[in-house]
């Protein structure tokens, strides 16, 4: 473990990479909390939630790369995005994270109700991977919104998903003009999905 703290504020959600292991690994995006040195994840029935239920061990990742967390969402990562640990060559922090408790509840939101299980996990190690300043841009805040709202396209009916569809067109030209490649990268990949769904 390398010898390094994380201060971050406590009941904030930051975004993240939740990388989970069962036949196969899996990567993907969710919010976390931190309360009391412990994680916090809430999770929709999905691949994560059954891998972290067979297998209580897995990895919280930190990454300001908006492309990663498109690819992420997407299943589109690839051997080249991760080295031989499953740490993402992009990412900035990995935490090992153990499962404490599992507590499932309903929840009920515009797309319907639906049982979410929140996961809360200690923390087992701190790993630093790149030495990069904590970034806020504007363009990846926006393909993280997308990307939230493109977790829900099972739940929502033709109006919502033709509301999503305009907010993404909406966007893209903000995007453009305040991100860089990688936030390019993220949009096409995401409209690319949205035509073929």
């Amino acid at each position: 473990m390398d010898d390094i703290e994380i201060n971050l504020m406590e009941n904030t959600i930051y975004e993240v990479i939740i990388t989970s292991f069962n036949k196969q690994v899996n990567f993907k995006p969710f919010g976390i909390k931190f309360n009391n040195k412990k994680v916090i994840l809430n999770l929709y029935p999905n691949r994560t939630l059954k891998n972290i239920k067979t297998n209580p061990e897995f990895l919280i990742q930190f990454t300001t790369n908006p492309l990663i967390y498109t690819k992420a969402l997407l299943n589109k990562l690839t051997p080249s995005d991760y080295n031989k640990e499953y740490f993402l060559l992009d990412s900035n922090i990995v935490i090992k994270a153990n499962v404490y408790s599992i507590c499932e509840y309903v929840h009920e939101d515009n797309y319907g109700k639906v049982t979410l299980t929140q996961i809360t996990a200690n923390i087992e190690e701190i790993h630093e991977i790149n030495n990069q300043p904590p970034v806020i841009n504007r363009a990846t805040n926006k393909i993280i919104d997308l990307l939230v709202d493109y977790t829900r396209i099972p739940y929502m009916n033709s109006t919502q998903k033709n509301d999503y569809i305009n907010k993404l067109q909406n966007l893209s030209s903000f995007i453009k003009k305040s991100g860089n490649n990688q936030h390019i990268q993220s949009l096409k990949l995401l409209k690319k999905e949205i035509i073929e769904e």
